[in-house]
């Protein structure tokens, strides 16, 4: 039954970049489970009208000739401790050369590739919770997010670890806007033609829609403040 709710994803280790979109989480496993993704991989030079779209259980709304689904961007808990980390990686070409007879060595290009050398600075933040407003089916939401088991960048080596999904049943739908004094406060990333006359936004240029990487959904956006 499609109602409103406010999902929540309790957090067991530290979040690091952004929290993604639950549109995005939810086309993402969904199109694991169906298939989609390893019969035809999707890249920025393929066009998002040849890929066929995983239904997900979201409902969705028509805004200014814009199909957008229900769903708020995420909303971080207290911001406990943040600090830099790196991510580092070097390939020392002088001591793996002597471990190779002199006819089998060749120069390795260090420049570019997988053998540059990396150092970049990640964001990292201690959070108990991500929360997300959604309008849709509670049950079919569970089935695909109870088995996404960390949320973030890195995930490989530990970071974003979910200890547990919460639904709470809201009265009022605040997927996409709230009220506030009497005004429609922005709660999701919209198409900036769509807001003219709501608050609480800046105005930026990307992603719309998901996948929120690929250039056809790259317009001029009203992102929540």
């Amino acid at each position: 039954m499609i109602k409103n709710w406010k999902v929540t994803a309790h957090l067991l280790s530290p979040l690091c970049g952004d929290a993604p979109f639950i549109d995005s989480l939810l086309e993402y496993e969904l199109s694991m489970r169906l298939g989609m993704k390893h019969a035809r991989k999707l890249t920025r030079n393929v066009s998002l009208s040849e890929i066929k779209r995983p239904p997900i259980p979201l409902a969705q709304r028509t805004i200014c000739g814009h199909d957008v689904y229900c769903c708020s961007d995420p909303i971080l808990g207290e911001v406990k401790a943040e600090w830099s980390d790196h991510q580092s990686k070097r390939f020392d070409t002088d001591l793996s050369a002597l471990m190779l007879h002199p006819l089998h060595r060749k120069k390795l290009l260090t420049s570019s590739g997988p053998y540059k050398s990396r150092f970049v600075p990640l964001r990292i933040r201690l959070i108990d919770k991500i929360c997300w407003f959604v309008r849709g089916d509670r049950k079919e939401i569970n089935k695909l997010l109870k088995k996404i088991p960390s949320l973030g960048h890195l995930r490989n080596v530990g970071y974003g670890i979910i200890g547990g999904w919460e639904y709470e049943e809201q009265e009022e739908d605040n997927s996409i806007f709230a009220m506030h004094q009497g005004k429609k406060v922005l709660m999701k990333t919209m198409p900036i033609e769509a807001v003219k006359d709501w608050y609480g936004f800046r105005h930026s240029y990307g992603g719309a829609f998901p996948p929120y990487w690929h250039p056809d959904t790259f317009m001029e956006i009203a992102i929540p403040c």
